[in-house]
């Protein structure tokens, strides 16, 4: 690569402007990088911009190094020596203060490891069968494949936990936003004829267009078939339902057991229920509002506010009068004020009360 050209895409990088997936020479340029950071202990500044100079093979232009000191000065501590620089993209999931183990996403690799990716205090590199995963802290996984060449698919899975959100960039450059309790099982890299996943809780997909590899995620009994869109899949077992909204492209929904199928367009929602799958017209501005960090309720009954609730924050809701369950409930609220806080709205207008008690939420009707 030339310097100009290596000059500039730094310059993007550090300047947030890469809002599109990491390409191979900028991912290799990266792993790099965070070795030469493993060799240098006892850090010192002069021997980190050493190791940083060798592994570029840059000239020592004052404005390329002026960038990279306020870079660094920004991302990390000098003590600790070269790390990555933040990449972040247009919607990052922000992370809650005071994160306990609990709310730890965790990283199942092919030989059964388990990683916590959030305990990690420097965003690192780990490799799997080839493929670097780039995981920024607390923010999201970039995989990229470079010359693999299996015989059959490696698989890893990621698992979200309550109270917590997680972006993925697979090796296709497909993005996925998983919600609170949700998991993702994907191969490292796609060798196969198609691009499957699976999944568990809910997500959304920004997928990345190849006419030669459908993209496929499968959801217990149920497929959702797309080339180039973007889709949310919501499939929490407590719903007792599956639900696939289309935001733009194409997808295809179909249920293996009675083998019904149906196309949609954007702005329809698929539902599958008690075997009958079903479609039709919703506000998508609604259903993705979990991914843009809002609650959106539009004459929703109680129980089903009280899933959703209990998945972000991290609680039993019980309901000590059945009938409570069925009250209905419209508003918007912020996923990151306190718990209190929505619970005070929904008492504002609708006829019940809560008690918080440590975990526990009691729901009562105003008699």
């Amino acid at each position: 690569m030339e310097k100009e050209e290596l000059h500039k895409k730094l310059d993007n990088f550090l300047a947030g402007n890469n809002k599109e997936s990491v390409d191979g020479e900028l991912f290799s340029l990266l792993v790099r990088m965070d070795e030469c950071r493993k060799k240098a202990c006892p850090p010192n500044k002069e021997r980190m911009w050493k190791h940083v100079r060798n592994a570029l093979k840059l000239s020592r232009r004052r404005e390329l190094m002026r960038k990279w000191a306020v870079a660094a000065a920004i991302v990390m501590p000098l003590t600790v020596g070269l790390c990555f620089y933040d990449y972040r993209s247009d919607e990052v999931v922000p992370v809650p203060e005071n994160m306990g183990k609990r709310h730890q996403v965790s990283l199942t690799l092919n030989d059964g490891r388990v990683l916590q990716v959030q305990q990690w205090n420097n965003d690192s590199v780990i490799q799997e069968s080839g493929t670097g995963i780039l995981v920024s802290v607390g923010q999201q996984m970039i995989y990229h494949a470079e010359k693999v060449q299996l015989k059959e698919e490696i698989f890893n899975t990621l698992s979200v936990p309550r109270s917590t959100e997680y972006q993925v960039q697979l090796s296709d450059g497909t993005r996925v936003w998983l919600n609170s309790e949700s998991e993702l099982r994907y191969p490292v890299d796609f060798v196969s004829t198609e691009r499957k996943v699976f999944l568990r809780g809910e997500a959304y997909f920004q997928v990345a267009k190849d006419t030669n590899k459908p993209f496929r995620v499968v959801v217990n009994d149920m497929m959702v078939e797309a080339l180039g869109t973007g889709f949310n899949i919501n499939a929490y077992q407590d719903d007792n339902c599956l639900r696939t909204t289309l935001v733009e492209g194409k997808v295809r929904v179909s249920y293996s057991d009675t083998r019904q199928e149906c196309i949609l367009v954007p702005g329809e929602q698929a539902v599958l229920k008690e075997g009958v799958l079903t479609s039709g017209q919703v506000n998508v501005d609604d259903i993705i509002a979990w991914k843009k960090g809002r609650f959106v309720f539009s004459d929703m009954p109680l129980e089903i506010i009280a899933n959703q609730l209990e998945r972000w924050y991290d609680v039993e809701i019980r309901f000590d009068d059945t009938v409570a369950k069925y009250y209905r409930f419209t508003g918007v609220m912020e996923r990151y004020n306190e718990l209190e806080q929505v619970l005070g709205l929904i008492e504002e207008t609708t006829n019940v009360r809560f008690k918080v008690e440590g975990r526990q939420v009691k729901v009562f009707r105003n008699l």
